[in-house]
């Protein structure tokens, strides 16, 4: 199973949000992005050594914030598609938990090189009967090779107790939510749902050990 490519969405566009729940009462979902890329940056603005306390200090608040903006349990339920109704519920609740370990092992080791970068948000369309967003902005800057890059992102929100969460993201052409559901899919119809969960089990054991490199490619 290939997650090269989610991967990627997750390292270019994670590291560009980060807020504090209170901001929400207050703000547009555009308002809401702009604000946390600036909150990301003050965290990764601190140096910290491989491997130090702080380097793990570091790492926790980035998991914090990013738990404050992403809603992990409809981001599993969605990329699960209709294999999430099969579930019980402690077998939804270990998915998601898991999912979310893999994320953030791979984003937060892999943020911490990309704080210069632009965030211009160009337009957000808000359903306030569904209690819906979708944020449109463009994600600049310049890659190893000193040349500007960017690309469009596409953030899809929901209301969840008066707060604005993420529950998709579109890279491009990518949507994690799309790109998930069609690998967990063909895992599943392939093999089982106990082999998804066993791989993605191992996977997430390796990334913690060091023994690979920590992106989410099983």
């Amino acid at each position: 199973m290939h997650w090269k490519k989610a991967a990627y969405v997750w390292t270019g566009t994670l590291f560009l949000l980060g807020f504090s729940l209170p901001s929400f009462a207050a703000n547009s979902p555009g308002q809401v992005i702009s604000k946390g890329a600036e909150n990301i940056r003050d965290i990764l603005k601190v140096k910290v050594k491989k491997n130090s306390p702080a380097e793990a200090s570091r790492k926790q608040k980035l998991e914090k914030v990013v738990e404050g903006f992403l809603d992990y349990e409809q981001l599993a339920k969605r990329a699960l598609g209709p294999h999430w109704k099969a579930r019980t519920d402690k077998e939804r609740e270990e998915f998601t938990g898991l999912l979310r370990d893999l994320i953030e092992s791979s984003y937060t080791n892999s943020i911490s090189n990309n704080i210069n970068f632009n965030l211009e948000i160009e337009d957000e369309q808000i359903d306030e009967e569904d209690g819906t967003a979708d944020v449109s902005a463009v994600a600049s800057a310049k890659n190893s090779k000193g040349k500007l890059v960017s690309e469009d992102l596409t953030f899809h929100m929901f209301l969840k107790k008066h707060h604005w969460m993420i529950y998709d993201i579109e890279f491009g052409e990518v949507s994690l939510v799309r790109h998930y559901r069609g690998e967990f899919n063909r895992k599943i119809k392939k093999e089982s749902y106990a082999a998804l969960v066993k791989v993605m089990r191992k996977k997430l054991k390796e990334i913690q050990s060091g023994k690979i490199e920590k992106k989410l490619s099983l």
